[in-house]
């Protein structure tokens, strides 16, 4: 199936490391990610179970009212300089004949691409592309729905500045308090879709502050696909992050402009 419009929401904050990967690189101490995970039963984040988040992560019977609804899984990252922009560069960095191009700038050649979020410079030096700068969850949210009324086919990008800055002042609290909010949004965005939208909630948060700058790191970040006419799937063994990126390509038709990546998830969700 094709698509009009990919929505792509990026929680940024939610990198999770395996335990033998933390060990070699000094980083042991739980993650965002492990703090939802363990602590969701005081939290009913319904949008996110609907979505796979909690069953990518097990296999366990999460009964009839928590069946996920999407395609979801997990894709292996490594970056070999760790900074906090590296996960956007393995998901959205692709490569032409003669250059290095981005997922970004080629959807924006032939349609439309829409960046929301705070400042960050990867983001903000793409060209072709209308930008939004935004300061937090709600303001993305609230901009996500007015693009969603104007543009009619595209790329639409959406990254949380709220969810990273309490991932990176280390609230625990109040990530989880906003993770709530955000589930919340999540839930009235899958509602809203249209029958060629196809949603995509990802983390691409890689810079681990636990490793030393410089280092390589490695993350186990999660991927949901959702449409109105999407199968639950749960996919696996799924290496690399840079599928993301060539998932959007090929929803939009757009995959054969490209040399690399290649691998898109979307035969899953047949």
């Amino acid at each position: 199936m094709s698509y009009k419009r990919v929505i792509l929401v990026d929680l940024a904050a939610l990198g999770l490391r395996s335990n033998t990967e933390s060990a070699q690189h000094n980083s042991d101490k739980n993650t965002m990610l492990t703090h939802v995970l363990k602590h969701s039963s005081d939290f009913a984040l319904p949008s996110l179970h609907k979505l796979g988040l909690f069953a990518a992560y097990s296999d366990a019977d999460f009964g009839t009212d928590n069946i996920p609804i999407a395609t979801y899984g997990l894709a292996l990252t490594r970056s070999i300089v760790n900074k906090p922009l590296s996960g956007l560069r393995e998901m959205f960095d692709c490569s032409l004949s003669y250059r290095v191009s981005s997922v970004f700038e080629e959807v924006a050649k032939r349609s439309e691409t829409v960046i929301i979020s705070r400042f960050l410079s990867y983001l903000f030096a793409q060209e072709f592309c209308n930008l939004f700068q935004i300061g937090t969850d709600e303001a993305a949210f609230s901009e996500l729905d007015h693009q969603l009324e104007k543009v009619e086919t595209g790329f639409i990008y959406a990254q949380l500045p709220d969810l990273q800055e309490f991932d990176e002042k280390d609230q625990v609290n109040n990530f989880m308090n906003e993770l709530s909010v955000v589930d919340n949004y999540l839930g009235k965005l899958m509602n809203n879709l249209h029958d060629d939208d196809l949603l995509m909630v990802v983390s691409s948060r890689v810079g681990d502050a636990q490793s030393r700058d410089g280092f390589s790191t490695y993350k186990i970040l999660p991927a949901m696909l959702y449409n109105n006419q999407a199968l639950n799937h749960h996919f696996q063994e799924e290496p690399y992050v840079c599928e993301v990126g060539s998932t959007v390509l090929a929803a939009l038709g757009l995959q054969d402009s490209v040399i690399s990546p290649k691998h898109s998830l979307l035969p899953f969700m047949k």
